[in-house]
């Protein structure tokens, strides 16, 4: 059986489906008469057109640009005649050479144009380094200011700790001395020295608890003024009472012994104020050792000992205490 071939494509009839146009070529064309008064026209309005300001300033700066990144100078400006007219080379240096042996590496002269830095601002000349200067002492002020404000607060905790460890000494010194005092109390055979103070001379106290018993006598001086005082307003002064007790004999100040203790509080004692004068440590230090080799007694143990080898205690500090 015979197969009939397709119709293809004859001669006579367009393939649409590969056709390819070509762009035409408008270079060739001839610019008519009438298009070239209009270009030229255009032109024309667009050069007398003003620029914007900002147009102007990039244009300014696309030229400011231009001449910083090209170092070399203009072969066509006047400064670059002037210095050819003495001397002067491209690639050369202007002026005497300074160095010891002539033209060498510690040549120190400019080879290239000094650099120009752009003023943005308003400011005057100068202005920008006074700006520096003031930005620098601020700096270097607001530096000082928080270390010193580090060393105050430095200083500040190292004088309380201070402070605080001279009361705790203090406090240590003073019941060092009302230790002392009991215990010489009781080798007075329980006789209490503070009710007969006024019986017994301030000079023959130890002087390391003697400071005790004189602020004890000064405040006890005190009160007897502020108690005359009360009673004057309601005794006269020619009265006595044989009858009157010797407690109150003694707040009214009519008894010798009393006017001895009072003058004696107001002399002069060399060897308390030396005493007085030594670091609170010192003077504890010292009343600790004399209830040690006097009595036997530890002040940090709180416990007296029935011999000088006082057997049991851990040493003669605070720290062997500890």
């Amino acid at each position: 059986m015979a197969t009939i071939p397709e119709p293809g494509p004859t001669e006579e009839e367009d393939d649409y489906l590969t056709m390819t146009f070509e762009e035409p070529d408008t270079n060739t064309k001839k610019e008519t008469l009438t298009q070239k008064k209009r270009r030229v026209a255009r032109e024309a309005e667009e050069r007398s057109r003003p620029k914007s300001k900002a147009e102007l300033a990039e244009e300014e700066r696309a030229k400011r640009e231009a001449a910083l990144n090209n170092p070399e100078v203009d072969k066509a400006s006047k400064g670059f005649k002037m210095m050819a007219a003495l001397g002067y080379k491209p690639g050369a240096a202007l002026g005497k050479d300074l160095s010891p042996n002539g033209d060498s590496p510690h040549d120190t002269r400019l080879r290239e144009p000094i650099s120009i830095e752009m003023k943005e601002d308003r400011g005057g000349i100068g202005a920008d380094a006074e700006k520096k200067r003031k930005f620098r002492e601020e700096v270097e002020r607001k530096f000082e200011t928080e270390k010193r404000q580090k060393v105050d607060a430095d200083e500040f905790r190292v004088r309380q700790q201070h402070e605080r460890e001279e009361k705790r000494r203090e406090g240590q010194f003073y019941g060092a001395m009302k230790v002392a005092e009991r215990l010489e109390e009781e080798d007075l055979n329980g006789e209490d020295t503070r009710k007969t103070a006024t019986s017994r001379p301030l000079s023959s106290y130890n002087v390391l608890w003697r400071g005790l018993v004189k602020q004890r006598l000064l405040n006890e001086r005190e009160r007897r003024m502020r108690y005359d005082m009360d009673q004057s307003l309601s005794r006269l002064p020619t009265y006595d009472d044989p009858d009157e007790e010797r407690s109150d004999q003694i707040a009214l100040s009519r008894k010798a012994q009393v006017e001895e203790v009072d003058f004696e509080l107001d002399q002069e004692d060399e060897e308390l104020e030396e005493f007085g004068a030594l670091d609170p440590e010192q003077k504890r230090d010292k009343v600790v050792l004399f209830l040690r080799e006097h009595w036997h007694y530890c002040f940090w143990c709180k416990a007296r000992y029935p011999d000088a080898e006082m057997e049991g205690c851990p040493g003669t500090t605070e720290e062997d205490h500890d």
